[in-house]
């Protein structure tokens, strides 16, 4: 077993792990760490990780995001990309609003990986915020006028947003629409903690609100969860490997240009995508 390094990145959550063999199957005590390491801090940076080839990613992606043993000999192996390079590339171009992945199906994703395949500076950063510490540090009146409250989440909201959406977001669009209502104050199945379960790209309304007073609960929500002061920037190399809790942690990312530096992440979600009938995307902005 080699000696772990481990390095927080802000005092709330998100930690880099120096000095893993991308090995699998990895031994038991590095499994037991890395998991009590995973639900303490929501995301691990693993950097010029070059061995992480896409086996060692699902690996340890399962490992982390699922509940019981995983077998390293039937992992569902299924590569995605970002990228504003590959033809199969996913969200080729545009800002991406904060989300959790497949936050309108229940029990979905509960683990997102991204590896940096093919990482050109200056690379455009990978954003993320707690929804733990969002609850954590919501002030008292505000709180007192969420708790209880459900809100409705779908693939893409952006047109809820109005006109205070940039022409530069990503707008996703699906051939069947898919809709979730949880509570505001949700909780998270595995670790228990309580989350500020909203965000701009896919929460569609607060229920029992009319359009204008959902949007402005929501604005002063979203004012708070996304302060400047609240965010961790993730700037990719090549050889960057991130693993984050996808119902504790959103992401976000500035603009992306298809001319811009090339920049192909590998994507791996727990459970594997197949399990998900939600059909293939397609993208535009708000602009076009």
């Amino acid at each position: 077993m080699a000696l772990l390094e481990i390095r927080d990145l802000r005092p709330e959550f998100g930690s880099e792990v120096i000095g893993l063999d991308p090995s699998v199957p990895l031994d038991a005590e590095t499994r037991r760490e890395l998991k009590a390491l995973f639900d303490e801090r929501g995301l691990l940076v693993f950097r010029d990780i070059n061995g992480a080839d896409l086996r060692f990613q699902t690996y340890i992606s399962e490992l982390l995001g699922e509940d019981g043993l995983v077998d390293p000999d039937d992992l569902p192996i299924f590569e995605m990309l970002v990228s504003n390079r590959e033809e199969r590339g996913g969200a080729p171009f545009g800002r991406l609003l904060f989300h959790c992945d497949m936050m309108w199906i229940e029990k979905g994703c509960t683990a997102l990986s991204l590896f940096g395949q093919n990482v050109e500076q200056p690379a455009i950063p990978t954003l993320f915020a707690s929804a733990a510490n969002g609850w954590n540090t919501l002030p008292d009146d505000l709180r007192a006028r969420v708790e209880g409250r459900f809100a409705v989440h779908c693939q893409d909201a952006t047109a809820q947003r109005g006109g205070s959406i940039p022409e530069d977001v990503l707008v996703s669009t699906f051939a069947v629409e898919e809709r979730l209502t949880l509570p505001i104050g949700y909780t998270h199945p595995r670790t228990g903690q309580t989350l500020l379960y909203v965000c701009p790209q896919m929460t569609h309304h607060i229920e029992g609100l009319d359009h204008d007073e959902s949007e402005a609960m929501l604005e002063t929500l979203f004012d708070h969860f996304y302060a400047e002061e609240q965010i961790l920037e993730h700037h990719w190399r090549e050889g960057d490997l991130v693993i984050w809790d996808n119902i504790t942690l959103q992401h976000a990312r500035p603009n992306v240009s298809m001319q811009g530096p090339a920049r192909t992440l590998r994507k791996v979600m727990v459970p594997c995508p197949l399990n998900f009938a939600t059909g293939i995307a397609t993208y535009s902005k708000v602009g076009d």
